[in-house]
């Protein structure tokens, strides 16, 4: 298992990506796509997963920048699951569209829901939360994305930082973030996407 700087996940023969919220700007920003192709040509990886909220509006809207992407990376990678994130509505209508998927004893869900399926994992991978730190400095700070990681002797859990960098976040220094897995696990670590150590965060 490896954490990237890109917000990446690799674990195994998977790269996982979570909230790309295409159409954040107001218009299809497929640069996503290039960042995308190139973190997954460097990984070695054979499956790209996308671990929920392809797209931004949560109706109709985007649905065909949202095939574009996904058709052009189903021509790039050699399997692409696609998970459902809560801004996903109608997705299915040009994908398949998973609630989790497992691999092994790891589950990958997007976070905003509990499915009765995913607590028996011994790796659970989420995403939907978009975790950062605030880091304070003498003008104010900064938010800077961030992993959540937890690991008892019954579960190792994995909250993924948003990968498109437009989309707001939660310091989780500061408040408790979204996610139903924070009623479960009560602590985490955090780790900045440039590898700094934040230290244990409580909720």
């Amino acid at each position: 298992m490896k954490f990237s700087s890109d917000c990446t996940l690799i674990i195994g023969k998977n790269l996982v990506v979570a909230d790309l919220h295409m159409g954040i700007l107001g218009f299809p920003d497929f640069t996503i796509l290039e960042k995308l192709i190139s973190a997954y040509e460097r990984s070695n990886a054979r499956r790209l997963i996308i671990n929920g909220d392809v797209k931004h509006r949560l109706g109709r809207a985007e649905l065909n920048s949202a095939e574009r992407l996904i058709q052009q990376l189903e021509d790039s990678v050699s399997e692409l699951v696609v998970i459902r994130g809560n801004h996903d509505g109608y997705l299915d209508q040009v994908t398949e569209v998973y609630s989790s998927f497992r691999d092994g004893r790891t589950v990958f869900a997007h976070g905003h829901k509990k499915y009765s399926d995913i607590m028996d994992a011994k790796r659970l991978v989420l995403a939907h939360s978009h975790p950062a730190v605030f880091i304070p400095d003498k003008v104010g700070g900064i938010k800077e994305r961030a992993w959540l990681y937890s690991k008892t002797d019954d579960m190792e859990c994995i909250v993924m930082p948003a990968f498109n960098e437009y989309c707001s976040s939660t310091a989780v220094n500061l408040e408790k973030p979204a996610g139903f897995i924070f009623k479960h696990v009560r602590e985490f670590e955090a780790f900045t996407v440039d590898g700094f150590y934040f230290g244990k965060v409580r909720f």
